[in-house]
């Protein structure tokens, strides 16, 4: 391996997949809980098929927005994909809020897919050095530590 593919960061890839169901349309992100397991991590996420190919990504927010592990989203120019970076310094876990328009620029209309106490997709940080037996060490008791 050469030196610069040594320090490259690694990178997680997402499909998000936007389909109309009905009068609004339903978002899938494959996959849709994201565990972070490296440092300064680039998490990419990219618009396949079969989405439409007049949809496009208007924003993204991070929730909770006071945070400092996660960079600011940066939008392709042609508004299919969407890459930002992940310290992954803190076990925390995020949530982010995709939007998405027609290239007529109308907003979409987009159900929030399973769960709905949970947004998808969800970042986990799980940062080099945490291991589950710092939190056993932490709290004991089996029942708030399940094995895996």
């Amino acid at each position: 391996m050469s030196k610069s593919t040594q320090n490259e960061s690694p990178v997680i890839h997402v499909k998000v997949t936007v389909q109309k169901n009905g009068d609004v349309y339903q978002a899938t992100y494959d996959p849709k809980i994201i565990d972070v397991n490296d440092l300064d991590t680039i998490l990419h996420f990219k618009l396949v098929t079969p989405t439409p190919d007049d949809i496009v990504i208007r924003s993204v927010s991070i929730s909770p927005e006071a945070q400092d592990q996660l960079s600011t989203p940066s939008i392709s120019k042609n508004g299919k994909s969407v890459t930002l970076s992940d310290l992954n310094t803190a076990s925390q876990t995020f949530n982010l809020t995709f939007s998405y328009r027609n290239k007529h620029n109308e907003n979409l209309q987009v159900k929030k897919s399973g769960d709905n106490a949970v947004d998808y997709p969800e970042v986990v940080n799980n940062p080099p050095g945490f291991e589950p037996m710092l939190a056993m060490a932490i709290d004991s008791d089996p029942v708030n530590n399940p094995p895996g």
